[in-house]
């Protein structure tokens, strides 16, 4: 299908009614690209993406995936749907153990498919095969990120999004998972990624927008936006640049 993966138009979203966290927000994902979201803190990042996965009231603005109406999608059918969401938290099962929570995430498929895309996500992620008989709350922070991507990447979704992987993690271990979503962006798979460390996503990312209080202030070339004044002055958060008709 031809045109961009996501795209996203004036997104007004918040968890109160006539309280919105993202204020007017629009990008697009083209197919094969990561795309990271920049900002400073409180300006809505993590509300954005939540929002396009359905988990956020959304009061105003169009989501599209694959040129298909997703606004008013609830949560549980966005895996149904292609849009696959890895949240900062809460994103595996730590009681289970590595191979049952592949198989819980394999729960919406046929059972020789699932047998299937289990084998191949241990093709892609050997150290889960090692410990695929151990509680996932025992590994280690970028082995649990391997498990939460695992678990996302087992339906083929047509958009991987993430929040913050880095959350948490060592520098090495941050290395190691950026490392990862480059390799999964070369096999193919859409990725839109919120992430607070700027310089390891942009150095990943092939296009990024800096969001401020609510709305897409600044996007450009990845590469390019580590040294531009502009993204510096945005997201340290030291003036608010205008978005559009002289807004904050």
């Amino acid at each position: 299908m031809s045109g961009p993966v996501l795209q996203v138009d004036g997104l007004v979203a918040g968890y109160e009614p006539g309280v919105p966290i993202v204020r007017g927000a629009s990008i697009r994902v083209e197919r094969g690209e990561i795309v990271v979201v920049l900002g400073p803190n409180g300006a809505g990042k993590s509300s954005f993406i939540k929002a396009i996965a359905g988990l956020v009231p959304v009061s105003a603005g169009k989501v599209l995936l694959d040129g298909t109406d997703i606004t008013a999608v609830p949560a549980h059918r966005m895996v149904r749907m292609g849009l696959a969401f890895v949240p900062q938290t809460e994103n595996i099962f730590p009681l289970m153990s590595v191979d049952d929570n592949l198989k819980t995430a394999g729960g919406i498929l046929k059972a020789k498919e699932a047998v299937e895309r289990i084998a191949r996500m241990y093709d892609t992620f050997p150290d889960l095969r090692t410990f695929r008989r151990t509680a996932a709350g025992n590994l280690s922070g970028g082995q649990r990120q391997m498990l939460a991507v695992a678990r996302a990447l087992i339906v083929e979704p047509k958009l991987l999004v993430l929040d913050e992987p880095s959350a948490g993690l060592s520098p090495k271990l941050v290395a190691m998972v950026f490392s990862m979503l480059a390799d999964i962006r070369k096999a193919g798979v859409t990725i839109l990624l919120v992430e607070q460390n700027a310089k390891a996503a942009l150095a990943i990312g092939d296009r990024a927008y800096v969001l401020v209080e609510g709305r897409e202030a600044h996007e450009g070339v990845a590469s390019e936006l580590w040294n531009d004044p502009v993204v510096a002055e945005l997201y340290l958060g030291q003036r608010a640049q205008p978005s559009r008709g002289g807004e904050a």
